[in-house]
């Protein structure tokens, strides 16, 4: 796998919540590594996007929703560089690095937190 370009990480978030989407959104925003490239409050349209994203660099994705996270990241782990879980379910924590999540954040959200996880993905890939 090749190295990605730490000037434009392409982003996806996967939350059934609208306001947790825009929270983490604005986060990502705030770091001027990372892009938002597509939100999606539907799992399904966020595994059908996704399928057809060649170099998506890092997928925030939820937990506790209709079709649950631990199941999409099953179908999708292959077609992402980075998986990071956000969710209220800090008891699927064992279940997510089951499907080799590289970061399970607990919400609230922070922008300490997104950061900090950012930032250890990046310094683990210029290893």
């Amino acid at each position: 796998m090749q190295p990605f370009n730490t000037a434009q990480l392409k982003c996806v978030i996967i939350d059934d919540d609208q306001l947790s989407i825009d929270i983490l959104g604005n986060f990502i925003a705030r770091n001027n590594q990372l892009t938002t490239i597509a939100t999606y409050t539907d799992p399904i349209d966020g595994i059908l996007a996704i399928r057809e994203i060649s170099d998506l660099d890092i997928l925030f994705l939820d937990i506790g929703m209709e079709v649950s996270g631990l199941d999409v990241a099953k179908v999708i782990r292959d077609h992402v560089r980075y998986l990071i879980f956000v969710t209220g379910h800090e008891k699927y924590a064992l279940d997510a690095f089951a499907v080799y999540c590289d970061k399970f954040i607990v919400k609230p959200v922070t922008y300490e937190k997104i950061n900090s996880a950012i930032i250890d993905i990046i310094k683990r890939d210029s290893r």
